[in-house]
C-alpha cells in the first residue's frame, strides 16, 4: 500500500519556491513527489499566460507604497490556546492559478498581496515581529495580525507538530470578517509543549467559507503560511 503523503499542498508550493526547510522536504513520500511534480507543471503552463515583467513592476509597485509600522503593544489581551523576490520562479507559485485577471483586475499574490504576521511578546508590552522559520519555546505568547488589501473573510489555522489541526481563529464554524483598517486579531494564544514546528496558515476570501475542515489545504483560497521553529 503506498504510503499517503505528509505535506500540504501549501509547503509543496514552498518547496518550488526554494523557501521549504530541507528537513521538512526530507519527510515527502513518493505521492507528495508525484504531487509536487504536478503542481510544477501547473504552475509553469500558467507561467506562460502571465506577462512576467509587469507583474514583477507591480509587486515593486507595492512594495514601495508599503510603510513600516510600530509593534502594537497589545499583550493584556493574552488568552490561552488550548481549546523582491521577483524571480520567475518564486513568482509562478504565489499568483493565484486558475484565474485569469480581466483589465484592470489586481492579481492575488500569496504572502503579498495577504500576508499572516506574528508578533511574539519579549517583556511588558512589547514584542517582536516573527518571520518563516524563527524560533520560539513552549509558554511563547504570540498574537496574529493580517494585511489583505480589501475587506473580506480569515481563517487562521495551526498544525503542530504532532500533526494536529487546531481553528486559532475564529471560533466558529465559519471564517470572520476582515477590515484591513484593524488588521489585528483579537486575543492571543500561548504555544503548548508539543514537540516540532508550528505551522500557521492564513486564508482569506471575500465571501464567507467554512473552518470546519480538518485540512485546511483544502481550501483554495488566498493564503499565507509561516513555519516556526520550536525549541526546549
Amino acid at each position: 500500500m503506498a504510503e499517503p503523503r505528509k505535506l500540504t499542498d501549501l509547503e509543496l508550493e514552498r518547496e518550488l519556491a526554494g523557501d521549504l526547510p530541507a528537513a521538512r522536504m526530507a519527510d515527502a513520500t513518493a505521492a507528495d513527489r508525484a504531487r509536487l511534480g504536478e503542481l510544477r507543471a501547473e504552475s509553469e503552463a500558467f507561467l506562460r499566460s502571465v506577462d512576467v515583467d509587469m507583474e514583477v513592476k507591480r509587486i515593486q509597485q507595492r512594495v514601495e507604497r508599503a510603510k513600516p509600522e510600530k509593534s502594537p503593544a497589545w499583550w493584556r489581551w493574552l488568552v490561552p490556546a488550548g481549546a523582491l523576490a521577483a524571480a520567475a520562479a518564486i513568482l509562478l507559485v504565489f499568483l493565484r492559478r486558475g484565474d485569469s485577471p480581466g483589465p484592470g483586475d489586481d492579481i492575488q499574490i500569496k504572502g503579498e498581496g495577504v500576508a499572516l504576521i506574528i508578533h511574539l511578546a519579549t517583556s511588558g508590552e512589547t514584542s517582536q515581529r516573527l518571520g518563516d522559520g524563527d524560533s520560539v519555546k513552549p509558554g511563547d505568547r504570540i498574537r496574529f495580525e493580517v494585511d489583505a488589501p480589501k475587506a473580506g473573510y480569515v481563517a487562521i489555522f495551526g498544525v503542530d507538530g504532532s500533526g494536529k489541526v487546531t481553528l486559532y481563529y475564529p471560533d466558529g464554524p465559519t471564517s470572520a470578517k476582515y477590515d484591513p483598517e484593524d488588521r489585528l486579531m483579537p486575543g492571543a494564544i500561548q504555544l503548548d509543549a508539543t514537540p516540532g514546528d508550528e505551522r500557521f496558515m492564513l486564508f482569506y476570501s471575500k465571501t464567507p467559507f467554512a473552518t470546519t475542515t480538518q485540512n485546511p489545504a483544502e481550501l483554495k483560497l488566498d493564503s499565507d503560511i509561516i513555519v516556526l521553529k520550536k525549541h526546549e
